[in-house]
């Protein structure tokens, strides 16, 4: 039997198994997500939504404490991998949902549009050329709840909604002090090497208060910092033999010359979530702020290259890539009622900004004059949203029956800002190397090796205005069927005026069972990050070589010269269907299929080394030197399918409450055409493609078709407990030369606490407990023995994470 089948079967028999088991009780969570005109019971809902609390999320045991991946650890919609030697990919790590790109689902915090990361992710696999959220800007500690909408929603929340919505929910518990910390640390048998290593060390520490006012209101506040060691599982160095085959470079055969893991991070954050009733209308504000200083590593540079100065490096350098990355965000709003209607006014800022370097690093091109630490470059992001929201409740305005309205007017203003690196970062110096060392590596490279800096040409700043309307109403025109209809309209400054809607429904068929349909339209606006971006960095040719190459930006000079098109947005069509059974006896489950088609969706283009648009290019500003091009367009239509079967069951057990909660996740993704060859390209090279075999294997297969998570929990008096099995369907990486299949994988996590005195509660536990690794990569795909394990592994590449957490509740 295939592995698909096999995971496919574990879901449909575990479901069956809680089915079998005795009653237990649920607690009824209320969404804010999924309706603008009617709250819903997350089991009433007519669209799928999955809701983890914040308990659920710190037993996750996610390394350094983040939420990206405690969400990973819990929700098989949700994908968040963990990227290395990728420039920014280290320090900016973007997440998928349905196996959609990272910047087609809409992030939310408190019901508010939340600014996305500053940095396009030009140089990772998952989700290449992507502008997404940065999930690990918000402290776990501050977490209350997090709803996952599993449907497209751009007609209630606007842009980027493709995939579906995500709010995360601030703790607001108006009384009660919270203080922890928890410290934990890789243990892991690293075949490749023959060694059993201890890394990744990672320490976190939180506190939260929380106090009434005297008015009634109430404000919540924290604290959190964390520590985390980098960890390191590249193989032993074959030596490329696209270098030099000099005996200076032949002496780190057998050797670990690269550092292939999760980046070092010191990262401390700060929040406080308030209401304040005053007469007739109540003040709410809710805030966070993120420090995050990160250094990762880019590929190792062998002592006789084109990218090394002997003089300063006689053995070589790793280059050490150093990422600022800091967040705000922040709302202050007003809430009021003066008839039938409630009126929601908001006022929301934010920024993100990320400062680029590199450590430990050379401007070959400047010679023995060159420094070895250089800033790279900046980049901004801003955010002004400014929301109106109306509802209203008629009574027996349909059929005898209530009717919920929705509207709102709203208006967004964004800005992109990139700032040149420091000089020497980018310089075209005139250094050359002596005759004998020339001979084999040619001319200096260009600029600061591991992370290029950014030249003057290539900073930018693009701004845009957005001004929107909605609609939503929400009714049952029978005791059995609840229907919700929304409209949204939106015009933006750079690219017109769009259109979008959405029908949902749900009907009882009786028993606790229903049955719930939806279908809507939905778009994305190219950001202003993608539409400013470009730069120069290394990438590998056809054979494997490192060579120069460009990310041409939208309307550089030589996007002119090329006359490229300009980004346009992306359009959606999504259609579900399910069926929800919530039993009398306490199970739960929902079994929903989908379908997503996209049309013109941006994607960044292959690496193009065509010699006769490289030698055009070489004419054009900013074009020295450069031997690959790449670019962003609206290059593909795709379709993505899927079925999502979702499940829970409780009952009382041994003087506690044992639950069990299963998900089943199936998603795939086809292109179904490409667009034509834009600009001159095809005039220079009529062969020429925007997507090549890696480029398709990205959108296909590199992400699991199939995920299965299931968790096992009991709760007593004293001690809790819990075993989580995770399984992945197998992922594919296609360089176009060589081809992989990595088998299906899975893991084991298990947690044990204990309540200690009153207040205290102290936790043990291990993520990937028995020490699962992926398949090694061929020889054809592991960069010459660097890189044992292929970072797509959707089971990650580190081994297992041990860790002990406190926390005292007072």
């Amino acid at each position: 039997m295939k592995p698909e089948l096999i995971v496919l079967w574990a879901g449909l028999l575990s479901a069956a198994t809680v089915a079998v088991a005795d009653s237990g009780e649920d607690v009824e969570v209320m969404t804010v997500i999924g309706s603008r005109s009617l709250a819903h019971a997350q089991v009433d809902s007519p669209v799928p939504i999955d809701v983890f609390d914040g308990e659920q999320l710190r037993a996750a045991g996610a390394t350094g404490n983040e939420l990206g991946q405690a969400l990973a650890v819990l929700a098989p919609s949700f994908n968040f991998p963990r990227q290395s030697n990728s420039v920014t990919s280290d320090h900016v790590r973007s997440a998928q949902l349905r196996g959609m790109n990272p910047d087609q689902v809409l992030v939310l915090v408190n019901g508010q549009r939340r600014h996305v990361s500053a940095v396009v992710n030009d140089n990772t696999k998952i989700g290449r050329g992507t502008n997404a959220f940065d999930f690990n800007t918000i402290p776990l500690s501050a977490v209350k709840r997090v709803e996952i909408l599993r449907d497209g929603a751009s007609a209630q929340y606007g842009s980027d909604a493709i995939a579906g919505v995500i709010n995360i929910i601030l703790d607001d518990a108006a009384e009660g002090t919270v203080v922890g910390g928890s410290y934990g640390g890789h243990r892991s048998r690293v075949r490749p090497i023959g060694q059993t290593v201890t890394d990744g060390n990672s320490a976190s520490a939180w506190w939260h208060h929380g106090h009434v006012l005297e008015t009634g209101g109430s404000v919540r506040y924290g604290l959190e910092a964390t520590r985390q060691g980098a960890t390191n599982r590249a193989g032993l160095d074959q030596v490329s033999p696209f270098i030099p085959q000099t005996e200076a470079n032949l002496d780190f055969q057998g050797r670990q010359t690269h550092r292939v893991g999760d980046p070092e991070t010191d990262a401390y954050a700060a929040w406080v979530n308030a209401r304040v009733p005053l007469e007739h209308v109540e003040l709410y504000g809710f805030a966070t702020f993120s420090q995050r200083d990160t250094e990762g590593a880019a590929v190792f540079r062998h002592p006789d290259t084109n990218q090394n100065v002997p003089a300063i490096f006689p053995v070589g350098f790793l280059p050490i890539t150093r990422g600022d990355n800091t967040d705000f965000g922040a709302t202050l709003g007003l809430r009021h009622e003066p008839s039938d209607w409630s009126f929601d006014h908001s006022l929301s800022v934010g920024r993100n900004r990320f400062d680029f370097g590199v450590a430990n690093s050379v401007n070959p091109s400047l010679g023995p004059d060159s420094p070895t630490r250089f800033d790279s470059g900046t980049f901004e992001l801003s955010q002004v949203n400014v929301a109106n929201q109306a509802n209203r409740r008629f009574d027996d305005a349909l059929f005898g029956r209530a009717l919920h309205v929705a509207a709102g007017v709203d208006y967004r203003y964004e800005r992109f800002a990139s700032q040149a690196g420091d000089p020497a970062s980018f310089a075209a110096g005139d250094f050359q190397f002596a005759p004998e060392l020339a001979e084999l590596v040619g001319f200096p490279d260009i600029g600061s090796q591991g992370a290029k800096g950014l030249s003057p040409a290539d900073a930018a700043r693009e701004d845009r205005h957005v001004f929107s309307a909605f609609t939503e109403f929400s009714a049952s025109p029978t005791e059995r069927f609840e229907t919700t209809l929304a409209g949204r309209f939106e015009h933006y400054s750079d690219f017109g005026s769009t259109l979008t809607g959405k029908l949902a429904g749900r009907y009882r068929l009786g028993a606790g069972l229903a049955a719930r349909a939806s279908i809507s339209n939905s778009f994305r606006a190219p950001s202003v990050s993608q539409i400013g971006w470009g730069r120069r960095d290394n990438t590998f040719s056809p054979e494997g070589a490192r060579i120069s190459s460009r990310l041409i930006r939208s309307g550089s000079d030589i996007a002119r010269a090329l006359e490229l098109d300009a980004l346009n947005e992306e359009t959606s069509v999504n259609a579900s269907a399910g069926v929800v059974w919530n039993a009398d006896f306490g199970l739960n489950l929902s079994l929903d299929l989908f379908e997503i088609r996209v049309d013109d969706r941006i994607t960044q283009s292959e690496f193009i080394s065509d010699p006769g648009i490289i030698d055009f290019v070489e004419q054009q500003p900013g074009g020295e030197g450069v031997q690959a091009i790449a670019l962003f367009a609206n290059a593909i239509d795709t379709r993505t399918r899927g079925a999502e079967l979702v499940a829970d069951y409780s009952r009382p057990l041994a003087d506690g409450l044992w639950r069990i909660d299963t998900a089943y996740t199936r998603a795939r993704t086809e292109i179904r055409s490409l667009a034509g060859v834009p600009g001159r390209l095809a005039e220079f090279s009529p062969e020429v493609s925007l997507v090549d075999a890696t480029q398709r294997n990205t959108v296909e297969t590199a992400t699991p078709r199939h995920s299965w998570i299931t968790t096992t929990t009991w709760r007593g008096q004293r001690w809790d407990g819990l075993v989580r099995g995770r399984v992945f369907s197998s992922v594919v990486r296609d360089f176009g030369f060589a081809r992989q299949r990595f088998g299906s994988q899975w893991t084991l996590d298990a947690e044990l606490s204990r309540s200690v005195a009153e207040h205290w509660r102290l936790t043990a536990g291990a993520s990937n407990l028995l020490d699962r690794y992926p398949d090694e990569s061929a020889n054809a795909n592991n960069f010459f023995g660097n890189f044992a394990f292929d970072p797509i592994n959707p089971i990650g590449l580190n081994g297992r994470f041990v860790y002990l957490r406190a926390e005292a509740r007072f």
